[in-house]
């Protein structure tokens, strides 16, 4: 008690009038910060959507170059003379299941990464908006629950495609050896 008195004593005011101002000053600015919050989260976003697709628009053009190039290299092994037809062949279709496979995964992954961006944006706007500081806790708790429960989602259908491309990639080299084990064994 004697602090407070002897800061009203020097003109300072007492730590409640303090509060009270700030609580005052706040609630009378209230709707100026969240048009300010908004505004710079608007802009925030729409500089992301810019950047996101441009960033899409130069993944399909690297993945059609890439594509290009995996059938060329192919085309070119299977005209070299080191190389029968059937492992030329082998080699062509694992080529492509690759271009196709990381395409798929890599489309994937950019979505996602997207999707939980335009997420959180959506959530901040409606932080924002929230009338007290409970709905705001509400809304952050949610939020989080479904943002693990996505990227564990995720993750898992991640996993499968991996595994999917993988035994894809595989395919037509087992039948390959399978064939070049027949002509051993017949020769042998």
């Amino acid at each position: 008690m004697s602090n407070t008195k002897a800061k009203t004593a020097t003109g300072e005011k007492p730590t409640a009038d303090v509060t009270k101002d700030f609580e005052v000053l706040l609630t009378a600015n209230r709707k100026t910060l969240q048009d300010a919050f908004l505004s710079g989260t608007d802009a925030a976003e729409d500089a992301f959507k810019t950047s996101s697709e441009a960033f899409k628009t130069n993944y399909a053009k690297v993945l059609k170059d890439g594509k290009e190039q995996i059938l060329k290299a192919t085309k070119t092994l299977g005209e070299n003379k080191f190389y029968d037809n059937e492992s030329a062949e082998s080699l062509f279709e694992a080529g492509s299941a690759a271009v196709e496979k990381t395409e798929k995964l890599g489309a994937e992954i950019v979505d996602f990464n997207t999707g939980q961006v335009a997420d959180y944006f959506a959530l901040t706007r409606s932080v924002l908006e929230a009338g007290d500081v409970q709905k705001a806790v509400e809304l952050q708790t949610k939020y989080a629950r479904s943002s693990v429960e996505g990227y564990v989602s995720e993750v898992s259908k991640l996993n499968t495609m991996i595994f999917d491309a993988t035994k894809t990639l595989l395919e037509p080299f087992g039948a390959t050896f399978t064939a070049n084990m027949e002509k051993f064994t017949k020769s042998a």
